[in-house]
């Protein structure tokens, strides 16, 4: 069975996403996880970003009008939804080399949950680099209800030949950290995070991938924050004043990265209770890079609920120099198996 982690020696563990093209085989079925809310926002924001001109999608009186009562989603965000809640199991991809067939089934609104399944229907081998596997999707609403299908072919890189990942195994004999668990008919549905009895003390997980700092998002960050500070948006401010020839980033938005680094080792943690001894090193630019981890320092049942666990974690983050940037202790409430909205929720 397919591992999330490669184990880099006794107690320190990669994230790793994705199989090999020789993974890949005709009959496969995979079920991604998470599943992804849609917002008549976001509806909006994809039509005027683009230029869509049909105003079905940012008019809702002229949507009530219409057989569909109000605005509908716009064919195009589906498809980026789909293949965002797919992008794990075929992480080791190279790009799409084709759309055979894309059809919209059923009508999505703002406030719909969809859900993602594949299914492999054809693998080629080639003599490159990468081989190619053809992927019939389906997508669902909450109901269980087909909103959208469509097939694809995916070049998808061999063994060893994964610029990043390479030869890093992905079989990792720890059963805590599978990246599938297998339902009753053999498809394979992805997991999301350690339950609490997989963790143990003085393990180290390196998170992946690693964090990039852009302008755009740090910029986007603070004004939607509402930290109007001229520092984070005004260049001769920031040089005059504080004699900066680049604009930093907030620190909360750093932080709230490094954070968000940690989720797919800590996704099944039930609440945030809170960080102690955080300490940023110095200021942050755009183009920063980060390297994650993670070390538990201990873990202990709670006493009041039962089906939870509590973990103690330090965070660190190192910058493109291998210089410590931001570091943290984080105290998690974690779910045990058996515990948690998982079977409710399709997990």
């Amino acid at each position: 069975m397919y591992s999330a982690y490669a184990q880099i020696s006794e107690n320190r563990f990669l994230e790793i996403y994705g199989l090999n093209f020789e993974e890949f085989s005709v009959g496969q079925v995979f079920h991604h996880r998470p599943g992804m809310t849609v917002s008549q926002q976001e509806n909006a924001e994809e039509a005027l970003d683009t230029f869509n001109a049909a105003m079905l999608h940012y008019d809702a009186h002229y949507a009530a009008q219409t057989e569909f009562k109000k605005p509908l989603m716009v064919s195009t965000l589906t498809l980026q939804k789909i293949f965002g809640m797919s992008w794990k199991t075929f992480a080791r991809k190279d790009r799409i080399t084709a759309f055979e067939n894309i059809s919209m089934t059923a009508p999505i609104f703002g406030g719909d949950t969809l859900y993602c399944s594949s299914q492999i229907i054809a693998v080629e081998e080639t003599e490159d680099k990468t081989g190619h596997v053809t992927v019939k999707a389906c997508c669902t609403n909450q109901e269980g209800v087909e909103v959208a299908n469509l097939t694809y072919t995916l070049s998808i890189f061999k063994k060893g030949k994964h610029p990043v990942w390479g030869d890093l195994p992905n079989t990792c004999s720890n059963p805590w950290f599978l990246a599938y668990h297998q339902r009753e008919n053999g498809s394979l549905q992805e997991e999301t995070g350690i339950y609490f009895e997989g963790f143990g003390k003085g393990q180290i997980f390196e998170h992946s991938p690693d964090i990039t700092l852009h302008s755009s998002s740090m910029l986007r960050h603070a004004v939607q924050s509402m930290q109007w500070h001229p520092l984070y948006r005004d260049h001769e401010f920031a040089r005059e004043v504080y004699g900066r020839d680049r604009l930093p980033a907030s620190e909360l938005h750093v932080l709230s990265l490094v954070t968000a680094a940690t989720t797919t080792t800590f996704g099944r943690v039930v609440a945030n209770l809170g960080w102690t001894d955080t300490k940023l090193s110095r200021h942050f630019y755009a183009d920063d890079r980060f390297k994650v981890q993670s070390e538990v320092l201990s873990k202990r049942e709670s006493r009041s609920r039962p089906d939870q666990g509590i973990l103690t974690v330090k965070t660190v983050a190192h910058d493109q120099t291998g210089a410590e940037a931001l570091s943290y202790t984080r105290t998690l409430l974690v779910y045990r198996q058996g515990g948690g909205p998982y079977a409710a929720a399709g997990y």
